[in-house]
């Protein structure tokens, strides 16, 4: 069995936000925090009246101000002119729909979580098990934009 990798964190989200996600119209999570760089999944914890976690996305590394390289999606030109509280912003590569949602008191009652992540908490190992991301179902598949160092090499003047 491979070790946990520290790839996937629990993260609440607002269930409008998450929509917006849903729908492609919001195509960056913004933060205060930076995430640990290993990670590459989160599984969105839907704050009440949905509480539970029914999405996992597969994110890109964090990006700073000025490194969202599109102005459309919603908080992008503004995060990007730094107008925003967030200081990183992790784009949206992949979204999956669970195909059986957890719901806040089975997570409690296994384990999974001690209640609704209060920044974010890593998803344990047997949770990676029961619900692979491979199983569940593809809403949105997107072409990374991600900003490189050979991006910013070509865009430099020299």
């Amino acid at each position: 069995m491979a070790a946990n990798l520290k790839e996937d964190i629990f993260m609440s989200i607002k269930s409008n936000h998450m929509a917006n996600i849903k729908s492609g119209s919001k195509n960056h999570e913004y933060r205060k925090y930076k995430l640990p760089s290993s990670v590459r999944r989160i599984w969105f914890y839907t704050t009440a009246p949905t509480s539970a976690v029914c999405y996992i996305a597969e994110v890109s590394h964090a990006k700073e101000p000025g490194e969202v390289l599109e102005d459309h999606g919603i908080g992008n030109a503004e995060f990007n002119a730094g107008k925003k509280v967030s200081k990183y912003g992790y784009e949206i590569l992949r979204l999956w729909k669970l195909r059986e949602p957890i719901r806040l008191a089975k997570a409690k009652a296994l384990g999974y979580m001690k209640g609704p992540p209060q920044k974010y908490c890593w998803v344990k190992q047997e949770v990676l098990e029961h619900y692979k991301v491979e199983d569940q179902h593809l809403l949105l598949k997107g072409t990374p934009r991600e900003a490189t160092p050979e991006v910013t090499r070509k865009t430099s003047p020299s």
